[in-house]
C-alpha cells in the first residue's frame, strides 16, 4: 500500500513498481474517476472510491494475486476496510509512506497543471495536505523529496520481497 499527501510521488512508484513486478495496480483516484466520472471530488466520492477499491483488491487477493494500492489514506477510515481484508489473512501487508515536503509537492503540482477531475486541489492545499499528513512511519518511508525513480523502486523492493 502506498499512502502520502498529494503529489508525493506514490503513483509513480506504485505504478512503476507493479508494471516491473507484474502485479495489478490499483489507484484510488483512477477508481475514482472511473467509477463515479465526473463527480465532484467530496469525502463521499472518495469513500465511494476507497470501498470499490478495497473489493477489487480483496478479489484479486482471493484469487491467489498482488496488488499495489495508491491512495492518500489520510484519514483512518480510510484504512479500515483494507485492516479488515489483512485481518482475513487474504494479504501480506507492506505500507510505503511518500513523504514531501510542501515546497516539493507544490513545485510537482504546479509542473504538471491543475487537475480536471480534482478542482478542489490547489497549490495552497498541496502544500497545506504536505504539511499536515499523518503518517504512521510504521513501514518504509520514502523521502520524495530528492528520489531517484530507480533508488525509490529499489528500496520498495528491498522492503517487500
Amino acid at each position: 500500500m502506498f499512502a502520502g499527501p498529494p503529489c508525493a510521488g506514490k503513483s509513480t512508484v506504485a505504478g512503476e513498481l507493479a508494471r516491473r513486478l507484474g502485479i495489478s495496480y490499483l489507484s484510488m483516484d483512477a477508481t475514482r474517476q472511473r467509477i463515479l466520472p465526473g463527480a465532484a471530488h467530496t469525502r463521499a466520492d472518495r469513500e465511494v472510491a476507497y470501498r470499490a477499491m478495497h473489493f477489487a483488491a480483496e478479489l484479486l487477493l482471493q484469487a491467489g494475486g498482488d496488488v499495489v494500492l495508491d491512495a492518500p489514506y489520510g484519514h483512518p477510515e480510510d484504512r479500515t476496510e483494507l485492516a479488515r481484508i489483512v485481518d482475513a489473512g487474504a494479504a501480506r501487508f507492506r505500507l510505503v509512506e511518500c513523504r514531501v515536503s510542501p515546497e516539493t509537492a507544490v513545485s510537482r503540482f504546479r509542473q504538471r497543471g491543475p487537475d480536471p477531475d480534482r478542482p478542489d486541489l490547489t497549490g495552497d492545499a498541496v502544500a497545506q495536505s504536505a504539511r499536515d499528513y499523518p503518517y504512521r512511519s510504521s513501514g518504509l518511508v520514502l523521502d520524495m523529496d530528492n528520489p531517484g525513480l530507480e533508488d525509490a523502486i529499489r528500496q520498495v523492493r528491498e522492503y517487500i520481497l
